[in-house]
């Protein structure tokens, strides 16, 4: 986050100083508009809007075209929780504020008692950007909306800093590519998981940065700036907040450590401001933050051996995206999932080495390679795995027990893995060589290798909501608050009908995470009933929920009934067919 120019003018060169040639990828970025450019160069704002036109078009030509033409019909991976249970969040942030509840604790949810929040990924940055579309068409819409979103910006934001530090659009259109298409990015979208896969704000800080190196911004604009950011980085996903700090500590330290003797005076004024930043943001989160720390869940940890980048994962692409090698498929299924998301492939690695080779005078060249092996370090956790395969502990494993440490995934610092060698992209695609063909070859095989590895992402075509539900029917059956059951094949279900419905009833049941609840939707006693033949005690635990919750109604999507009317029937009940769904009353 903190680099310099990429080619250094000899020892009296600084790192993070304007320089006062013109602006190329030899000298770097020069003052603070864009003397350097071109004559006949577009403006940069205008290759800015085509770059994420760029991307947009390939986004939805290849992956998101079914949700643009349907964009009311909840279709993205609908066998999972998460996409369901962001579409959720979204509508439950406007209509906590517009009805003066606290947004981090909800009793709509978890009926009776509820669910805490704070610890809970509820994208309040999102849900409010998006409200006004949640509240007056729906929060699929705006589900739909950002997910059709999420790759191009993602991307766009990472050229902006390339096109910044190269003044190149095409290499910079590339960088912007491997950022915003790789395998980090995909395999949270796939899973419908918006809190990782925006990821804009981290390359819009590293632009900052350039910024203000440049002299393009004040360093009161630039704290001002940096400070917003990191504080909109909070409340969107806490545990990237918590790694971005780190990486924060390790570029600044790096930076310093790299730079000339007679620039270090000047990454000392970045690591004040950076500083000055950090408070800023802190106070913007304060309310956020200090509930947070006073509701910690107990046991709030995670596995992080089992969360860890196998490092096998850098070179082997995901099952069915083996060229048909059986070789490389069997390595594949071995692969853990989270050992996915640090998917580069031999072209990219070979970008970053050649870079490294070519060009280690440059002080650019040397901050990028410390920082991308650093991240890959920290990335592989406490234990090295290999194939899936547990190889040795790391010397640093015990840093991986700290309180908030032990429940970070460390796989997810590929992100900040990605940023840096979009960065090396634009650089390497961008310098000087008498056979630039040869590097563009190089590139695009880069690209292609991250392009073949991306999943096909999972739709589930269909009527969308039952119309017992989206036709307002409900209402006729239920009163304003009772608390109801859902049960479906569709992932969170419950919820995903609660916000359609602006929470006019109460959900018992409902998954936020694996803390509040073992991978299902419904609370325990209803879904040990789904495991085989109804024992007593199941009856009695069933029958002892019911009075202790005393639910209206369960209801059964009639599309994904499976066994449940034989089952609830068993126990009793009986059931009513309407507009999609079953209704069993519970007599409570």
């Amino acid at each position: 986050m903190t680099p310099s120019s990429h080619h250094d003018r000899g020892r009296a060169q600084p790192g993070l100083t304007r320089s006062r040639e013109p602006a190329t990828v030899e000298s770097g970025p020069g003052g603070a508009g864009d003397a350097g450019e071109p004559r006949g160069t577009m403006a940069p704002a205008v290759q800015g809007l085509i770059a994420l036109a760029v991307y947009l078009a390939v986004w939805v030509i290849a992956e998101v075209f079914p949700l643009v033409l349907h964009p009311a019909q909840p279709q993205l991976n609908q066998a999972s929780m998460d996409p369901n249970l962001f579409t959720w969040n979204l509508r439950w942030w406007p209509y906590a504020i517009a009805h003066g509840l606290n947004p981090l604790y909800s009793t709509e949810v978890g009926a009776p008692a509820g669910y805490d929040l704070a610890w809970v990924t509820t994208v309040p940055p999102l849900a409010l950007l998006v409200s006004p579309l949640s509240v007056l068409a729906s929060p699929v819409v705006s589900f739909n909306l950002l997910v059709v979103a999420s790759i191009p910006v993602s991307g766009w934001a990472a050229f902006v800093l390339c096109r910044r530090l190269t003044r190149r659009f095409w290499p910079s259109l590339a960088g912007g590519a491997v950022y915003g298409f790789s395998a980090y990015e995909m395999n949270h979208i796939f899973a419908g998981q918006l809190n990782l896969a925006f990821s804009l704000l981290l390359p819009l800080m590293a632009y900052l940065v350039v910024l203000w190196r440049d002299g393009a911004i004040s360093s009161r604009v630039f704290a001002g700036l940096l400070g917003l950011a990191i504080a909109l980085q909070f409340y969107l996903f806490l545990e990237i907040f918590a790694d971005m700090t780190a990486v924060w500590a390790l570029a600044l330290a790096a930076g310093y450590v790299l730079a000339s003797r007679a620039d270090r005076p000047r990454v000392a004024k970045l690591i004040r401001l950076v500083g000055v930043a950090y408070l800023l943001a802190i106070a913007l989160a304060a309310p956020y933050l200090a509930y947070a720390l006073t509701h910690v869940p107990p046991g709030y940890t995670t596995s992080p051996a089992s969360a860890s980048l196998d490092l096998a994962g850098l070179v082997v692409p995901r099952s069915g995206q083996t060229f048909g090698l059986s070789w490389l498929a069997h390595y594949a299924a071995l692969l853990p999932i989270p050992g996915k998301d640090g998917y580069l492939g031999i072209p990219l690695l070979a970008v970053a080495v050649a870079l490294a080779i070519t060009t280690w005078s440059s002080r650019l060249t040397r901050f990028l390679t410390v920082m991308l092996s650093a991240v890959i370090l920290v990335a592989l956790g406490p234990v090295l795995h290999v194939d899936g395969h547990r190889v040795t502990g790391l010397p640093w494993a015990r840093l991986w027990q700290l309180p908030i440490v032990r429940s970070a995934y460390p796989a997810r610092f590929m992100v900040f893995a990605f940023l840096v060698l979009a960065v090396m992209m634009a650089v390497w695609l961008a310098g000087p060589s008498r056979r630039p063909w040869l590097r563009w070859l190089l590139g695009l095989c880069a690209i292609a290798a991250v392009a073949v590895n991306t999943p096909a992402l999972i739709f589930q075509p269909g009527p969308g909501l039952p119309a017992f539900i989206s036709t307002g029917e409900y209402r006729h059956y239920l009163a304003p608050g009772d608390t109801i059951v859902v049960i479906s094949q569709r992932g969170n279900a419950g919820m995903l009908w609660q916000a359609e419905t602006s929470y006019y009833t109460r959900l018992a049941g409902g998954y936020l995470n694996e803390h509040t609840a073992r991978r299902t939707d419904l609370p325990m006693p209803i879904a040990r009933l789904a495991t085989g033949p109804v024992t007593p005690g199941e009856a009695r635990q069933f029958r002892s929920f019911i009075n202790s919750t005393r639910p209206a109604a369960i209801l059964v999507e009639a599309g994904s009934a499976g066994q449940w009317p034989a089952i609830l029937r068993g126990l009793g009940l009986r059931g009513q067919a309407i507009g999609g769904v079953i209704l069993y009353r519970t007599g409570t």
